[in-house]
């Protein structure tokens, strides 16, 4: 991928380069959140603030143009698919200070325990960190991860750990991905490369995921194959049982 100029950034939607402060897509004509140019004096440091997000809603999936877009070889519809989300643009950069100042906290009071809390409810110890961190990545994989050969096992597989408002989000959206990936042979393999995390107490956890995806369709010697980089903040809830799946929130 070339180097975007100080004054781009990728479009979220189609993955073509535009100016940073654009507000309407010149390829996709998506209408796309302008993002500030930097300042040349560098501003003091502002308090980090909680990023206020909004539930995105399970949408009908683009599976039918990873197809097209595929034989097009432009990488549109993989960057669009991050399945079940889609339309939602963040300060990637503010989420991750968040992260910086919560796990500064936990980790000031790991040594107290491996799975203790703070006064203010933080989860703290290495124990209990790696396994939030683990399943922020192992769940966000199982969701966004199916084969057209497999396909409703891959499914059972993602379910068995999703909260149940979210498991009927989930169902619906692979209801209407079903015929195309079925059809067209699409395998779609998510990666966990990097997580983080940005809150966690006892009960609720948000984890900060960085995926690569590779999407194909079609095989043999007529398969076509796209990549592509996602992140997502993922939401966990737990009970008296393991970590589940509550929200995913894909960021732009």
């Amino acid at each position: 991928m070339a180097k975007l100029k100080r004054d781009e950034r990728v479009c979220p939607f189609c993955a073509e380069t535009i100016k940073a402060s654009a507000i309407k897509c010149r390829f996709c004509q998506s209408e796309v959140t302008p993002v500030p140019e930097p300042e040349t004096e560098p501003s003091p440091p502002a308090p980090a603030k909680k990023v206020a997000t909004k539930k995105v809603p399970v949408t009908k999936a683009v599976a039918t143009e990873v197809v097209h877009d595929l034989k097009a070889d432009r990488p549109t519809a993989a960057e669009r698919l991050a399945p079940l989300f889609k339309n939602l643009t963040l300060v990637l950069a503010t989420l991750v200070a968040l992260a910086a100042a919560g796990v500064g906290t936990l980790w000031w009071q790991a040594e107290q325990g491996s799975a203790s809390t703070t006064p203010s409810g933080l989860l703290v110890g290495d124990d209990a960190r790696t396994e939030v961190l683990i399943a922020g990545a192992d769940l966000a994989t199982r969701t966004l991860s199916y084969d057209y050969k497999t396909f409703d096992n891959d499914l059972e597989t993602a379910r068995a750990r999703m909260t149940k408002s979210f498991r009927k989000e989930y169902d619906s959206t692979m209801s209407q991905v079903r015929a195309n990936t079925e059809k067209n042979k699409i395998v779609l393999q998510a990666t966990a490369v990097a997580s983080s995390i940005i809150s966690a107490t006892e009960h609720k956890a948000k984890v900060l995921v960085f995926l690569n995806q590779t999407t194909t369709a079609g095989v043999g010697k007529s398969a076509k194959q796209q990549a592509s980089q996602n992140s997502l903040v993922v939401t966990l809830t737990r009970g008296d049982g393991d970590w589940a799946i509550s929200k995913l929130t894909a960021l732009g």
